[in-house]
């Protein structure tokens, strides 16, 4: 069972942002291991931060593109599959899938081993699976409600977000 206490002691977006240095070499690294054929289109890099503070029990879990604390009383659910994980594997955020054929396998111990060798084992870069391809002109835009403790991804015009 996940340990709300690590997970409430990740850093939040801002704090793993500013963490995050040396990005242009480091992506210069990892962009030719995630295109791999056996990796391209399932995994991508990703930020390794809490969004709210989770209580025992609870997981930060995504139904659609709605991620929140929801409290999973059964250790290996059926229709909830790990979605984000640190540079050494330890899954921190989960989906939750409809059917057994929208399951996708994590990363495996290969790609994680290639990727702390070039990240290192801190916890500011992760792996997590791959969203839809995003159409020309939008970007991913992402706002957490801490009232409904809720993280939320929307498509956005790139020009909504050029001064941010």
């Amino acid at each position: 069972m996940l340990d709300h206490n690590w997970y409430n002691n990740l850093l939040t977006i801002k704090e793993a942002n500013n963490a995050s240095t040396e990005r242009e070499q480091t992506f210069k690294k990892i962009a030719p291991l995630l295109a791999r054929p056996e990796f391209k289109g399932r995994y991508n890099l990703c930020l390794v931060h809490r969004h709210v503070i989770l209580e025992p029990g609870e997981r930060m879990v995504a139904t659609g593109l709605v991620t929140q604390a929801e409290t999973v009383p059964n250790p290996t659910p059926s229709d909830i599959i790990p979605s984000c994980w640190t540079a050494t594997g330890v899954p921190f955020e989960w989906k939750r899938v409809e059917a057994p054929e929208d399951i996708i396998a994590p990363p495996p111990a290969d790609l994680f081993r290639e990727f702390s060798e070039i990240v290192g084992k801190g916890i500011v870069l992760g792996l997590s699976l791959a969203r839809d391809t995003v159409p020309e002109g939008q970007i991913w835009s992402e706002r957490t409600d801490y009232e409904r403790r809720q993280h939320i991804l929307e498509m956005k015009p790139v020009e909504e977000h050029s001064g941010e």
